[in-house]
Parts: structure tokens; sequence; C-alpha cells
């Protein structure tokens, strides 16, 4: 059996930074062991497919595969939810997060039953009041934990958890992987600016996606931050003017390594 989760053999990149600081640190064990208590624990209802699960976990050396049993959570679902490295964004229509309004702020045809009059009213109340950066829009979206588990017959399956429904900020950057760097890389080029997000708004849901954005034929990243509607109802704007600096002073040093034309703005 192949390593699960190739990519994640990258995962240590991000450590020589979450090991540099004794928060990060924490975090990361309190999310591991919120997930091994009694609330909270999975456990395996076929001691045969949990045995086959070690043994091929032991001889591939895959810690992401005995985590994904033990917890169902890989090494970078773990950073994820411990607020570690951002989410993985999914495209405009992707499942993770989901855009319930298009560009232009209206509520898309097939979501309309789903939001409440409140819900549109402050998204909309937002949509208007913000100055709007270059190359950045504003979404009504739900945003979720990915949940990845083995089926029965060895195969990964995913399902969606912990809806959050908040007005999301996206914004494009020039494309990493053009620049030859990997997810994990990209990470590392955002570390800093992802931090500061959370330090601003510590309960913001930050998404990165590789090549996830094309416009006149070429294609960019993307970094979208969800502020949930419950927690930042009445204070949207003055977050987002906030994170509007963060990312744009991000995506400025990009273009210096990338090039004038990596993104056009």
């Amino acid at each position: 059996m192949s390593l699960v989760l190739p990519r994640e053999e990258e995962v240590e990149n991000m450590f020589s930074r979450i090991l540099s600081s004794d928060v990060y640190c924490k975090r990361l064990l309190d999310t591991f062991y919120d997930h091994m208590c009694d609330d909270n624990r999975s456990v395996d209802s076929d001691p045969t497919h949990f045995a086959e699960v070690l043994l091929n976990a032991y001889k591939n050396g895959d810690v992401s595969a005995l985590l994904l049993e033990l917890c169902h959570r890989s090494m970078f679902d773990l950073l994820k939810e411990a607020y570690l490295i951002p989410k993985r964004f999914h495209g405009k229509c992707g499942e993770n997060p989901v855009l319930l309004t298009d560009a232009d702020g209206n509520l898309l045809e097939e979501k309309k039953g789903l939001v409440s009059r409140h819900e549109y009213k402050k998204f909309h109340e937002v949509y208007e009041a913000h100055h709007a950066a270059p190359r950045s829009k504003l979404y009504l979206a739900d945003g979720y934990d990915l949940v990845r588990y083995y089926t029965q017959d060895m195969e990964l399956n995913e399902k969606a958890e912990n809806r959050e429904r908040g007005i999301l900020i996206l914004y494009a950057l020039p494309d990493t992987k053009k620049l030859g760097l990997t997810e994990a890389q990209a990470y590392d080029v955002i570390w800093s600016t992802f931090h500061e997000i959370q330090e601003e708004a510590y309960s913001a849901v930050v998404y990165y996606g590789q090549e996830t954005g094309t416009k006149s034929g070429k294609s960019f990243d993307e970094l979208g931050v969800l502020l949930p509607i419950r927690q930042f109802e009445s204070k949207m704007l003055q977050h987002f003017g906030v994170i509007d600096g963060l990312v744009l002073a991000c995506r400025e040093k990009m273009i210096k390594t990338a090039g004038i034309d990596s993104l056009d703005l």
C-alpha cells in the first residue's frame, strides 16, 4: 500500500516554525488530545481493519495514515484545525468553502432557500460599505472542516463537518506553482501573513488555493478569509480593513519575487 497522502511528506517544512513557539506547540497538542479524549475519540468497529491500517502505516512510515485511523485527521488536518496553516481553498465552485453569492453580491438562485433575511442583510451591508482592494471580492459563504476517514476497502472518503456561515473576502495572489513551489512551500511563503490575520481576528478561517483562479488565460493563487457572522457581526468592516492591509503587503512581496507579470492588477 502506498503512502496515503504523499504531499504531506513536506509537512516538516512547517515544524521549524511551530517548534519555535510554545503557543503554537500547545495549539497542536490541545487539538490532538481533544480528538483523543473520551468524548471525541473515534474507535474502529472492525478489529481486522484497524490492524490492517496499523500494519500499512508501520511498513510505510506513514504518520498521516496512523493519525487518520486514530482521530480522522491527517497531519495537515491537525495543523489546519489548530490554526497553524490555512485550510485548502477548493475554488469558487468547490466544496469548501461553499459560496452562497456571486461576485456582484447577489444570492445564487440555488442557495436562496438556505440563507436567512438577517444573514443576507448583514452581508449586503458589509458588501456595500467595504471598499474592495484590487483583485479582491466579498462573498457570503459556508466554511467547513473536511474530515477524512478509511472505508472498509482501505479507501479514503471525506465528509464536511462544523459549518461556519460568514463573509469571505477572496484575494488573488501570484501563481506559486509557476515558481516551482509545492502547497506546503506556498504555505511557508504566507506563514507570517496568516498568523498576523489570526492575531487580528483569532476565529477567522483562512483558506489558500494554488492555481484556483483564472483570468485572461492566466492562473493565479487565491487567499480567502472567512469571518463567521455570529462572531464578528459588529466588527466586520474594522477587521476587513486591517486584513486588506496585511494581504496586500504579502501580495507586494510575492510580486517582487515572482515578477510584475505574475499578477495583473
